[in-house]
């Protein structure tokens, strides 16, 4: 699904005109990216958690040539899927 399909079904089913849906969704992501940015979580009900952790620095081995390589430390975030989705993806193959 693409931004321009989410943006047409969520208009469609909230009877908001497709500039008012992009304006949301645009509104929405700008809240989350500012949460993960401060350090918060974002939990989102019946749909999963995003968090932002740190990961350190570190020295990996090329395994082809094996030449050692310095990976400097960064924030990374994670999505976990709430059970209820998880659920609803995994009985939708049955």
């Amino acid at each position: 699904m693409t931004n321009k399909d989410l943006i047409q079904s969520v208009s469609q089913k909230a009877a908001l005109t497709k500039q008012a849906t992009e304006q949301l969704l645009h509104q929405t992501v700008q809240i989350i990216t500012q949460t993960l940015k401060d350090g918060g979580d974002v939990k989102i009900q019946h749909f999963g958690s995003l968090s932002v952790s740190a990961r350190k620095a570190r020295t990996v081995t090329n395994p082809r040539n094996g030449k050692k390589t310095e990976v400097p430390a960064k924030q990374v975030w994670t999505f976990r899927a709430n059970d209820r989705l998880k659920n609803a993806v995994n009985n939708a193959e049955s």
